[in-house]
């Protein structure tokens, strides 16, 4: 009897720590790779493989551990990566796409690392709305193309509030964008403001996004973005505006040497539709911009392009799709190869 008490006393002893070091890590991912036929205007027409076209490909690392009367303490670790390579889409981060630490309470979410901004349709706090098209399909015809929308950013701070029926809104503050990373004061800043609603069929968020310029010495760019969708059942409509003002983007494309320190203003456009099709989803989408180059000399430009794509789930973690997208840049932007190309692809992607 003495030796079964003694042993049982050795078996809860080990077992204790054994039961505190048990954990909830989770490892994921996405593996995607498309065969595309895509031009640009003037150029040659090109053939071959693209990676992360309906989703980046990417693996991930996340835990939420719960710490009782809700509180939560979790992280996110994320890199991307390109199919046919095996090469890390950024070599000078471990975790490029997102690394998170957050903390839940009763009163939010409060989160703390790299992750995309409130407009920017990547990671975990993106509220995105208005666009049948991922961002990660092609610029001759996604959203992306047209909008001027946020990126992954170092040194993000982010608050998100509970929802209250299906309302919620997010704070973001980064000032990681560029600059001088030994004085965080001579950074970039990006600021966000979102409102989210989210219940039953209908999506719907506002976004002010305010970028600073500070490296660059031009102004301040304020972007406001407006987009929802409802799901009908036969379809889902999609709908989005935005109005940026001092925009600083379009020198990344534009004759830098014209865009002076007042940027561009810009008013963006996007509709869509998506129809439930033989298993899948068929899609539609159009979007327009216009806007006016404020440099040394005012610039007018127009960007207009359409798209069409068929998203089939072969099974639960694999999706088949194809894309077929034609856009055009005029004025300002007549001879800028993103804006002038078209695009016919084909694909898998595969989550785990």
């Amino acid at each position: 009897m003495k030796k079964s008490l003694i042993t049982s006393a050795l078996l809860c002893a080990f077992s204790v720590p054994a039961a505190y070091a048990q954990s909830n890590v989770t490892l994921y991912g996405v593996i995607d790779g498309a065969i595309a036929v895509s031009k640009v205007r003037g150029g040659d027409t090109r053939i071959g493989f693209d990676n992360g076209i309906w989703a980046g490909s990417r693996f991930g690392i996340r835990e939420t551990e719960d710490l009782g009367s809700g509180y939560s303490i979790g992280f996110i670790l994320e890199q991307g990566f390109k199919t046919f390579s095996g090469e890390a889409m950024n070599l000078s981060k471990a975790f490029a796409r997102q690394s998170t630490l957050s903390i839940t309470a009763p009163f939010g979410e409060a989160a703390f690392g790299r992750t995309g901004g409130l407009s920017s349709d990547c990671g975990t706090y993106t509220i995105l709305h208005g666009s049948s098209l991922w961002t990660s399909y092609y610029n001759n015809g996604n959203i992306y193309g047209t909008f001027i929308l946020s990126d992954r950013y170092d040194n993000m701070a982010v608050y998100k509030t509970p929802s209250f029926n299906g309302s919620t809104v997010t704070l973001m503050y980064s000032n990681g964008i560029g600059g001088d990373s030994e004085k965080w004061s001579r950074n970039d800043r990006y600021y966000g403001v979102g409102y989210e609603y989210a219940a039953g069929k209908a999506l719907f968020s506002a976004i002010w996004e305010m970028y600073d310029n500070k490296t660059l010495g031009y102004k301040a760019s304020n972007v406001f973005t407006v987009g929802g969708s409802y799901d009908f059942g036969w379809a889902t409509l999609y709908g989005a505006y935005q109005y940026a003002n001092h925009s600083s983007r379009l020198s990344d494309y534009v004759r830098p040497d014209s865009m002076g320190k007042d940027g561009a203003n810009q008013h963006g456009f996007s509709a869509s539709i998506g129809i439930p099709a033989a298993g899948g989803t068929a899609k539609l989408q159009g979007n327009y911009g216009i806007g006016k180059i404020k440099g040394a000399e005012d610039d007018d430009y127009r960007l207009w392009s359409v798209a069409t794509a068929y998203e089939y789930p072969i099974s639960k973690r694999t999706l088949f799709y194809t894309y077929a997208g034609y856009g055009r840049g005029k004025k300002a932007v007549s001879s800028v190869d993103n804006y002038n190309s078209w695009t016919i692809s084909s694909g898998l992607s595969h989550n785990f």
